[in-house]
C-alpha cells in the first residue's frame, strides 16, 4: 500500500496553490496562460475527414495573437483524429504538428505536436458542450497533478471546399502532446498493450475511479489505454492520465450513447466502474473529494458566463449529485462500494 505518500503530495499539491512543474523540463509558454488562445486556420475538412492515414498530414497556416496584440504566423501541419466523429461530426478533433524550425522564437517553441478539440457541429449548443468538456480536464487539474495540460482558443477556422469557401467562429480548445507530458514527469508513455490494475499506482487509480464516477464518464479504459494515457514513471508504479471527456454524462453531447454491454441506457446514468479497493484507500481518496467540493465548484463557476444558463443549470445539478452520493453513506454504497470490479491486486 502506497497511498500514504500520495497523501502527503496531494496535500502539498492542493495547499500550495500551484501547478505541480515536473522535472527538468522547459515548460512550454504556450500553457502558461489562462487567457483564452486567438487562432486563425484554413484547411479543408474534406480533406481531413476523408484521410484515415495517421500518417498523412496536411500542411497549412496558423495565425495566432501575440501576448502583445500583435497577429504572427507559422506554417503547421493537421490531420483528423477520433474514428467515430469524422463520420458523425461536422468538424472532426484535429491533430497538429509544428516543426521545430517553424516554432523558434514563438509560445509554440516546447510543442511540436498538439491535439485541437473543437465542436462537432456549427451552434451555441456545441460550443457549450465544448465548454463542458474543457471545464472536465479543469476539474481533473484538482484530483491530481498528473493530467494533461490544456488552454481554451477561439478559433477561426475557414473550410476550403471546391474553391468556395466558409468561415466559422468555434469555441475549441487545445491539449498537449503524450510526449510533453511524460517530459514533465521524467517519464515515458507505456507502449503495452495491456496493463494490468496491479501494474497501476493504487491511489492515481482510485481517484481517476472517482473521476470518471463524478462526470459520468464509461468510455475509458486502464487496462487497453482506451481514452487513457498510461505513464511509466522510473522508481514507482504506473500512472493513469485520462483524456476525451465528450462521451460523458456531465457533457451529455447528444451523439454520446453508452457501450451496449452496459447496464445503463443513457451517459447521463452514472455507472462506477473501478475495482475493488482496500476501505481506508476508498476512504481516504472520498475525502480529498469532499474536501475539494468548493475547488470544484468554484472551476464550473468561473466559466458560467461561457454557457448557456439552461446547460449550466443541468451541469452544477450534475456535479452536486456526485456529492450527494459521497455524503449518503446508503447512495455510496449501492452506487460504488456494491459496483466496484473485484480483482485479486498482489
Amino acid at each position: 500500500m502506497n497511498y500514504r505518500f500520495y497523501l502527503v503530495f496531494t496535500l502539498v499539491f492542493f495547499l500550495s496553490g500551484k501547478t505541480f512543474i515536473g522535472f527538468a523540463f522547459q515548460d512550454s509558454p504556450l500553457f502558461s496562460s489562462e487567457k483564452p488562445l486567438e487562432l486563425e486556420l484554413v484547411t479543408s475538412l474534406e480533406e481531413l475527414k476523408l484521410s484515415k492515414s495517421d500518417t498523412v498530414f496536411f500542411s497549412t497556416l496558423l495565425r495566432y495573437l501575440t501576448e502583445e496584440g500583435e497577429w504572427d504566423s507559422l506554417e503547421v501541419s493537421l490531420r483528423a483524429r477520433g474514428n467515430s466523429r469524422r463520420e458523425k461530426c461536422q468538424f472532426p478533433p484535429i491533430r497538429m504538428k509544428i516543426k521545430k524550425k517553424d516554432s523558434n522564437h514563438t509560445i509554440f517553441r516546447e510543442d511540436k505536436a498538439l491535439k485541437l478539440v473543437i465542436p462537432c457541429q456549427y451552434s451555441f449548443a456545441f460550443n457549450d458542450l465544448i465548454m463542458k468538456e474543457y471545464v472536465c480536464y479543469k476539474f481533473y487539474e484538482s484530483v491530481t497533478p498528473y493530467h494533461f495540460k490544456t488552454r481554451l482558443v477561439n478559433l477561426t477556422l475557414t473550410d476550403n471546399k471546391n474553391r468556395k469557401s466558409k468561415t466559422y467562429n468555434l469555441k475549441a480548445f487545445i491539449i498537449e502532446d503524450d510526449d510533453n507530458l511524460a517530459k514533465r514527469f521524467d517519464a515515458k508513455i507505456s507502449k503495452a498493450k495491456l496493463t494490468l490494475p496491479n501494474a497501476i499506482n493504487d491511489t492515481l487509480s482510485l481517484q481517476q475511479d472517482f473521476f470518471a464516477f463524478m462526470i459520468g464518464n464509461t468510455d475509458w479504459s486502464n487496462t487497453s489505454q482506451h481514452n487513457v494515457k498510461i505513464m511509466d514513471i522510473k522508481g514507482g508504479k504506473k500512472v493513469p492520465v485520462p483524456y476525451d471527456f465528450d462521451l460523458s454524462g456531465f457533457v451529455n453531447a447528444p451523439y454520446a450513447l453508452p457501450y451496449d454491454y452496459l447496464p445503463i441506457k443513457s451517459v447521463t446514468e452514472r455507472l462506477y466502474r473501478g475495482i475493488c479497493r482496500e476501505s481506508d484507500l476508498i476512504q481516504y481518496v472520498k475525502n480529498q473529494f469532499l474536501m475539494n467540493e468548493q475547488i470544484f465548484t468554484e472551476t464550473l463557476n468561473s466559466f458560467q458566463k461561457e454557457i448557456s444558463s439552461n446547460d449550466f443549470k443541468i451541469a452544477k445539478n450534475y456535479l452536486n449529485s456526485f456529492f450527494d452520493i459521497l455524503k449518503n453513506d446508503r447512495e455510496f454504497n449501492n452506487q460504488i462500494i456494491a459496483k466496484c470490479t473485484p480483482y485479486n491486486i498482489q
